[in-house]
Order: C-alpha cells, then sequence, then structure tokens
C-alpha cells in the first residue's frame, strides 16, 4: 500500500500515476491510519469481443475506480462510507454510479448502512461471478431489485460463531423507488432480503439468500410485472489454494427478462465455475450458465453455454486473459443471443 501526503498529492493525479505504481499495490491510501483512512482503488480492462454478429465486435475496455473511507467516531465505533464509479471506453452512455453508501459499525453488534448497494441475492451469485470476463450475465444484470446492484437499499450485516462454524447474517430492506421519470425496469417497490453464510470446513461453504419485493403501480400496468416478485439463491463454495469451485442455482416468479411482455413467467438459473492455478502464473478457468424462463406456457432459454479460458498472471496486479464462449442456443429469438463469442484483454487493478 502507497501512503502519499494529502498536502502534496490529489485525486486529479492519479491516473497519470497508475502506472508507476509498484507490484503488490493494490490500493492507495490518500491520508489517515487504519481508524481514519480514505483509500482509492480501481481496475482498467481493456479487452475485445469478437463474434459471428457484427454488434459483438469490438472494443468492450472500461475503468471503475472508487473511494473507501473510514473515520473512528467512537470507542468501537466507526463510521465509513464506499463510492464507485464506472466508465465506458466505448459507450458514453454506459457511465455511471455502481456503488454509493454510508454506515456505522461496531465491532460486536455489526454494521449497518443505506445507499446504492449490492443486494443480498449477489451474496450468492457472487460465488459465480468470478469469471475474468462473461460476468453479470444471469441475474446480476437486474438493477432495480436486490439482485445486482440497487438504489434504496439499508443493509445489516453481522459475522459471528456458530457450533464453533464461521457464520454471517445480512438483513435488507429497500425503500420505494416509484419516480415516473425512471423507466419500469428501474423502478422497485418495498421489499425485504436476508442472506446466511455457514463456513462447513475451513474451504467449504454454504450460503443461502432469498428476498420478497412490491411492484410499482407503473411496473404492472405499463411492463406486465406481478404485484410481487419472490427470489431464492442458494450457492456452495469450495476453496483451496489452487482450486476455486462455485456452484449456484436461483428461482425467481419473474421479472427477468428485459422483453415487457414477459415478466409474468417464473425463471430459474443454473451457474457454475471452476478456476484451477495451474502455475503461479497460469489459471485457467471453465463455467458454464443457464438462464431459463417460463413464457407462455412454455420454457425458454435466454441464456445457455460453457465458457473456456486461461489467465496469465503478470504479477499481482496485471493479469491478461482470453475466453471463448460456447453458445448451446440455435436459433435467435426476441432479447435472446445465440452466438459463440472470444473475448481477450488485459487487466490492472490498484
Amino acid at each position: 500500500m502507497i501512503k502519499r501526503n494529502p498536502r502534496y498529492f490529489s485525486a486529479g493525479m492519479l491516473f497519470p500515476l497508475l502506472a508507476l505504481l509498484p507490484r503488490g499495490a493494490f490500493a492507495v491510501s490518500l491520508t489517515g491510519s487504519q481508524q481514519n483512512s480514505l483509500n482509492f482503488y480501481g481496475t482498467i480492462i481493456a479487452r475485445r469481443y469478437s463474434g459471428h454478429n457484427e454488434r459483438d465486435d469490438g472494443d468492450r475496455s472500461y475503468l471503475y475506480f472508487g473511494l473507501i473511507g473510514k473515520k473512528k467516531i467512537a470507542p468501537r465505533w466507526q463510521a465509513y462510507a464506499h463510492w464507485e464509479y464506472t466508465v465506458s471506453f466505448a459507450d458514453a452512455t454506459r457511465n455511471s454510479t455502481r456503488l454509493a453508501y454510508i454506515g456505522v459499525q461496531n465491532a460486536t453488534l455489526g454494521s449497518l448502512d443505506i445507499g446504492r448497494n449490492w443486494g443480498v441475492l449477489y451474496d450468492v451469485t457472487a460465488l459465480t461471478d468470478r469469471s475474468p470476463l462473461f460476468r453479470e450475465m444471469a441475474y446480476n444484470y437486474i438493477d432495480n431489485f436486490m439482485r445486482g446492484r440497487a438504489h434504496n437499499l439499508l443493509t445489516y450485516r453481522q459475522t459471528f460463531s456458530l457450533f464453533q462454524r464461521r457464520a454471517a447474517l445480512a438483513l435488507q430492506y429497500q425503500f420505494k423507488d416509484g419516480d415516473d421519470r425512471q423507466a419500469p425496469g428501474k423502478q422497485n417497490g418495498n421489499g425485504f432480503g436476508a442472506s446466511f453464510r455457514y463456513a462447513l470446513t475451513p474451504t467449504l461453504s454454504l450460503i443461502a439468500a432469498a428476498s420478497a419485493s412490491q411492484t410499482t403501480q407503473r411496473q404492472q400496468h405499463a411492463a406486465g410485472y406481478r404485484r410481487r416478485i419472490d427470489t431464492l439463491a442458494e450457492g456452495v463454495l469450495y476453496t483451496s489454494k489452487k482450486i476455486y469451485l462455485a456452484a449456484v442455482f436461483t428461482q425467481s416468479d419473474n421479472a427477468i427478462s428485459p422483453q415487457q411482455t414477459a415478466n409474468r413467467g417464473s425463471a430459474s438459473s443454473y451457474e457454475a465455475l471452476v478456476k484451477y492455478r495451474l502455475t503461479d502464473h497460469i489459471q485457467p478457468n471453465i463455467g458454464y450458465t443457464r438462464l431459463i424462463q417460463a413464457r407462455a406456457g412454455r420454457n425458454t432459454d435466454l441464456l445457455n453455454y460453457e465458457e473456456l479460458g486461461v489467465t496469465w498472471l503478470l504479477n499481482s496486479n496485471m493479469q491478461v486473459f482470453i475466453n471463448y464462449e460456447f453458445n448451446n442456443l440455435s436459433q435467435h429469438a426476441a432479447g435472446v443471443d445465440a452466438s459463440d463469442k472470444l473475448d481477450m484483454g488485459i487487466s490492472y487493478h490498484w
């Protein structure tokens, strides 16, 4: 970690200095100590897609960066805030705030924060959101309920010991956002969610999450949503020095498809990811993703593919990767992509 004197260092100087950061730097400490700190972090990913469809070809590079601040406010109490922003190199309309929340933490009582955050269902789906390239493909692109990132989230988290094993509990409430200036797909009603994680062994963990959300009147009238959305997610994770193995199953009653007429059916997803550290610098990965939705009384695959890739770890900050997606869908339909894809690039983390 690099420490810099705040009198001689400003955030505007960070970008020209990124390439100069030494190996092992994962954040830039702008000021402060462990109890009172402000850290700057980010990732630059330069990548290119290639596929059978012309829209799959082209630059998909992006940058995301953020600030994490912590402040001791009383004995055993600490305030914290987190902000993160993403910048697309090819499409400025995709630039947006990813995270923006503030909270307090107690060493015994846990933490409580409010703002734009990860939904509790992502506690589960994050297990398979670790592929170098084809990520957040099934549930996590939904940006209003408690699946991926979402607004208006009040989140409580606590870790504790249960039967001499480590456990973690999260409770989350989402306040209604029915602003008619927002598209139906960006609105949400009041909702509640929870997740629970339990370590069976030091290498094997189980995690489950569930949420129940009301929809807005505009979602019901203009986009065919039901009055309530219920979602369940379950996952298993095995990790060791060389192996990362995760599997996730999710089930929801509706509101998965981007097509406005398809939000009344059930949906389920199956995801698996294996990463193996072959050497200190080579890490192959294999993944599987399938997203199914009931449409007009029949099941339709929205996603169904395997991925095969390899990552070359140049050092702890920089990676080169190549991934290929083998699409199992045989025909094009509204909202369904049936093409194979090749993705390659390089990333730098600080």
